[in-house]
């Protein structure tokens, strides 16, 4: 079987970027902790530790997630997944690579009542669903969204048949999210509780989204094992893309004073699974100090809005661009009309041959200013290869921490924030 993704780190290196690039020496302290790391990771997975990325392999669940979102599709044109972070972000990269989605999948993550407005006023409540995701169960955003929409589904739908259009998804235990599903009969789904929310996107938490998208959710856990697969039989760091990739970073980090990553895919439809992976990356390691700053971007679309501060601004940043085979795709633009127009170079290509030369263009042009560039090619965009890619970014993410020496799981700031808004509340009642 063809490989899914490839992993180039070649623009990273001294030899092809001259200064901006790391040098033999500046990478392989990296690539020895790293190593270090990984072994002692792949004994962990091995035996049933990351349960995030075990979870790959397992089938079994497929079946059961399958048939509610088959149930919901029966009895919904509209459903809504009210989550936020690890609990909507992952859900929606997999729903963007849907090619006809029989449910119209929406995602209210934000309680903006501006935005709830617009989404009362677009959908018929007679014929709309909800997901409410929340790995605590206790999330205010999730669970102000589902006390204002509820009620409301519940009077344009009735309360003797809410299974057919409500279902949520949350630890086991009596948290607000169980107890207002009690109260509605809402059924529930467990929400692993040895997964974290931002890490969670192979389990229901993103699978019954994509299900009501039209996804394969069983080709997302394939590409996801193949990916597991892959890393873990490699023999040596180089056969290990994702540890290469976390040693890479944290070398250009150490030695370049990379502060930043970009990660900038060349296709519309990874444009969500960036900010997946800003999530991911970012609550992960940022702790203590330590970490790099995920920036997300697309292209072509920022090359236009980015691309000048990349080449020409301060030297702080990595770049990864996903490219794609993109030759001889799409429409074929009119020779008539190109010459007409005073444009011969496009001429008798096609959209595919633009967007292709220009991925290209941009990792040529950041290597020519000393930009250290890793190229991660991907073979097709659908759902197999998206699983790929996201284990491949959970593991490079869990590898980076450790060699850090942060935990990868726990997000206390984030709590704190969340504590004093609790508070704020609480003295304007």
């Amino acid at each position: 079987m063809p490989e899914l993704y490839t992993q180039d780190v070649n623009g990273c290196m001294a030899d092809t970027i001259g200064d901006g690039g790391l040098t033999t020496d500046a990478l392989s302290g990296a690539r020895a902790v790293a190593w270090d790391v990984w072994h002692a990771m792949r004994d962990d997975i091995a035996e049933g530790g990351f349960p995030a990325v075990s979870i790959a392999s397992q089938v079994d669940d497929l079946v059961a997630i399958q048939d509610v979102a088959e149930n919901l599709m029966a009895h919904c044109d509209t459903v809504a997944v009210l989550g936020v972070g690890g609990s909507s972000l992952g859900a929606e990269a997999l729903c963007a690579v849907a090619l006809t989605p029989p449910v119209d999948v929406r995602f209210l993550n934000n309680p903006d009542p501006d935005t709830l407005a617009r989404f009362r006023a677009s959908v018929d409540l007679s014929r709309t669903g909800m997901i409410m995701v929340s790995k605590s169960g206790g999330t205010a955003e999730t669970l102000t969204l589902a006390m204002t929409l509820m009620p409301d589904l519940m009077t344009q739908r009735g309360s003797d048949a809410v299974a057919d259009y409500a279902v949520a998804i949350t630890e086991p235990g009596g948290n607000p999210i169980q107890r207002l599903a009690a109260r509605w009969n809402v059924p529930v789904i467990d929400h692993p509780t040895d997964i974290g929310g931002r890490y969670a996107v192979l389990s229901a938490v993103g699978l019954l989204p994509a299900a009501l998208a039209g996804i394969d959710i069983a080709s997302v856990r394939a590409g996801a094992a193949e990916a597991l697969e892959a890393n873990l039989s490699g023999e040596d760091i180089d056969a290990v893309p994702a540890a290469l990739g976390a040693a890479v970073s944290l070398a250009l980090l150490q030695s370049q004073g990379a502060k930043m990553s970009v990660l900038m895919p060349y296709a519309d439809a990874l444009a969500p699974f960036v900010r997946w992976h800003r999530q991911l990356w970012a609550e992960s390691i940022g702790k203590n100090g330590h970490g790099t700053t995920p920036i997300d971007a697309l292209g072509s679309v920022d090359q236009h809005s980015q691309l000048q501060l990349y080449l020409d601004g301060p030297d702080d940043k990595m770049f990864t661009i996903i490219t794609q085979p993109l030759a001889g795709r799409g429409d074929l633009v009119p020779p008539d009309l190109a010459a007409h127009a005073g444009i011969e170079f496009l001429a008798g290509h096609t959209t595919g041959d633009l967007l292709g030369a220009e991925q290209d263009a941009t990792i040529d042009s950041l290597c020519a200013h000393g930009r250290p560039v890793r190229r991660i090619d991907v073979a097709r965009i659908d759902p197999t290869a998206l699983g790929a890619l996201m284990v491949h970014f959970m593991l490079e993410t869990v590898t980076a921490c450790f060699m850090l020496g942060v935990d990868p799981f726990d997000q206390p700031a984030v709590d704190d924030g969340k504590e004093r808004a609790r508070a704020l509340l609480m003295e304007t009642k």
